[in-house]
């Protein structure tokens, strides 16, 4: 067997692809399928599935042999970065006396191992349930999966996963570890989509998913009982393990908010201040921040060391401190938009526990509505 491919298409879709090939696990593989002229490209593992198709040429094959080979996964993931991306061909060729590809490119040649054959596993059967800005998507992910709880006691709790609420017109992500929780809502094209859909990923399963797009490129979001993921432009499937669990019920926790207290102030300043803070109490990460002028909020650490925030806007109806666990005041600011951000907090008199909203602001000074963020306060 004799074909090639194009350096930068065999890349683009083995980075991808790539991702579903687990090493830690025995049945996890990578394999190649040589079509009438393409490439099919595809990795299982056990809560996962990738497939991608790309363009190959100056195919020679003997009518006896196997067009099926699956591969040394460990020793792609390296060849990756080592194969050229730029549109030049990468040739491959196999016989009946080698175990491995030699791969071939103008200045180098590369061994690519065969491991033994074994059935590919079919292509799980998804729906098409709507289109999405590939970018906004990424976004989102990006930012509400530092809120999934990583514990390796809650793996098989729903603060382990994110959660995809899948509607006509909007999907609404959310993601808590029961401290912090952050929702956002991005906007959506119906394909096929009956009722609306709750899926459970959990957090390792979303990072599978979590790529890089060009500008204006579209998702086509699939799913099963069991599968989920989305189709890019280049045809590429990737798909994931769903929990088989209810979505938390989130209502209790916005219910208590309050706004005895509400300031307005620039998310960059804020959350450098309490970076900064943070760094210099390396043994504490509780930080204080100190609710009693309208013009200045002032963050601090247990050793005293403090940075002032400008205030835009104040209202001060119940002064007092706010204390936060550094990670989890920082985990809810994250998905808010650059810019001014609303804070909004009960009674600070009484050292009773409580929330604080954070209401991401658009440019004109509106609330963001597609936007739910909140963090616990420490008490004591």
């Amino acid at each position: 067997m004799k074909f090639k491919v194009k350096g930068n298409e065999f890349s683009n879709i083995l980075n991808t692809v790539i991702k579903g090939f687990n090493s830690k696990e025995d049945n996890s593989y990578v394999a190649f399928e040589l079509g009438k002229d393409e490439l099919i490209v595809t990795s299982r593992s056990r809560s996962s599935f990738f497939k991608g198709e790309l363009k190959a040429h100056s195919i020679e094959l003997d009518p006896e042999e196997p067009t099926v080979y699956h591969v040394d996964g460990v020793k792609l993931k390296q060849l990756i970065s080592i194969l050229p991306s730029a549109p030049v061909d990468v040739s491959f060729e196999i016989n009946d006396s080698t175990r491995s590809f030699t791969i071939r490119t103008v200045a180098s040649k590369y061994k690519l191992p065969v491991l033994s054959q074994t059935p590919l596993a079919p292509v799980p059967k998804v729906e098409e349930y709507i289109t999405v800005d590939a970018n906004e998507l990424m976004t989102v992910i990006k930012d509400l999966i530092k809120i999934v709880s990583t514990d390796p006691s809650t793996q098989e709790h729903q603060i382990s996963c994110m959660h995809f609420n899948i509607n006509e017109e909007l999907v609404k992500l959310s993601a808590t570890d029961s401290y912090a929780l952050g929702s956002k809502k991005i906007e959506c094209s119906k394909i096929n989509l009956e009722n609306k859909k709750d899926v459970l990923i959990r957090h390792s399963e979303v990072n599978l998913l979590s790529s890089t797009f060009s500008t204006g490129e579209t998702l086509t979001i699939v799913g099963s009982d069991t599968m989920f993921g989305y189709i890019d432009e280049n045809n590429t499937l990737s798909l994931v393990g769903v929990i088989n669990m209810e979505p938390l019920d989130t209502r209790q926790i916005e219910a208590i908010t309050q706004k005895d207290n509400v300031v307005v102030v620039d998310k960059d300043e804020l959350k450098s201040a309490i970076e900064i803070v943070d760094k210099l109490s390396p043994k504490d990460e509780t930080i204080d921040i100190d609710f009693t002028e309208e013009d200045v909020l002032r963050v601090s650490n247990r050793y005293g060391d403090y940075i002032d925030v400008n205030v835009t806007e104040g209202e001060l109806n119940s002064p007092g401190t706010a204390s936060f666990a550094t990670s989890v005041i920082l985990k809810a600011i994250n998905p808010a938009n650059n810019g001014p951000l609303r804070l909004e907090l009960g009674d600070l008199t009484d050292g009773s526990p409580g929330v604080v909203r954070i209401v991401s602001l658009q440019a004109d000074g509106s609330d963001d509505d597609k936007t739910s963020l909140l963090a616990t306060r420490m008490v004591g």
